[in-house]
């Protein structure tokens, strides 16, 4: 049985609706169906977030993992000695990388 509670099931696949109902139980002491769950815990609805986390997943696992054009034109310049290195961007970039994981405590 798949679990499903987000719209997504457990593999990353995106379901056919956007959001599942809770199942109805019998009740064994009025033997009528019940809603098992308060009306505020019936229904779990997909956020956009995970809907776009979902999409982006599908169309990312459509392309290589690697641009092998780019990495060819890197090691043709790299073995012509014209690959060229900004070293001002580079420590740009150390220190904004820097600054971002300080936020996060």
């Amino acid at each position: 049985m798949a679990v499903n509670l987000t719209g997504i099931d457990l593999s990353g696949t995106a379901a056919g609706s956007t959001h599942k109902t809770a199942s109805s139980t019998a009740n064994p002491s009025t033997n009528t169906t019940q809603d098992a769950a308060p009306e505020h815990q019936k229904e779990v609805r997909i956020t956009s977030t995970a809907s776009l986390l979902s999409h982006l997943q599908r169309s990312l696992a459509t392309r290589p993992a690697v641009d092998q054009s780019r990495v060819d034109s890197i090691s043709n310049a790299l073995a012509n000695g014209t690959y060229k290195i900004d070293s001002n961007k580079i420590a740009s970039g150390l220190i904004d990388s820097e600054r971002a994981l300080g936020k996060l405590k």
